[in-house]
């Protein structure tokens, strides 16, 4: 479990950091270094928007939470240390996430690779983190 919250807290504490930088800095056009760009985007949703969608996120991050910590008890899944730190940079990077839509109504992406949607450093830890959580 402890391997979990330090992952999370960690991805947390570098998903908001590196928007941070990036929206004090407002990177427009961009900042680029070969094919990966580094540029402002706000992903603005009408789904953000709305109060009741916000609350719904708010209440579905400690389910996830919740669940991941019953299926390591319970022996289920997460046993190893690997997975347990991909599950928590997976829930580390939905903080992030939630975090900007909370406070914010969106999501600041900054990662443009240009033949990708641009993404965050929160996008990263969930994928990469489920893709550890989940490895044989």
């Amino acid at each position: 479990m402890f391997e979990l919250l330090v992952s999370a807290g960690l991805f947390l504490l570098l998903d908001q950091g590196s928007k941070g930088i990036v929206r004090s800095r407002a990177l427009h056009p961009g900042v680029s270094f070969g094919v990966l760009q580094i540029h402002y985007v706000p992903h603005r949703s009408a789904f953000y928007q709305r109060a009741a969608a916000r609350a719904f996120l708010a209440v579905l991050w400690p389910a996830a939470l919740a669940s991941a910590v019953f299926l390591n008890r319970s022996g289920m899944w997460f046993h190893s240390t690997p997975s347990m730190i991909g599950m928590g940079c997976a829930l580390g990077g939905a903080a992030g996430n939630l975090m900007d839509i909370l406070r914010r109504k969106y999501v600041a992406d900054f990662i443009d690779l240009g033949w990708w949607p641009v993404f965050n450093v929160a996008d990263v830890g969930i994928i990469g983190g489920l893709a550890l959580a989940f490895w044989p």
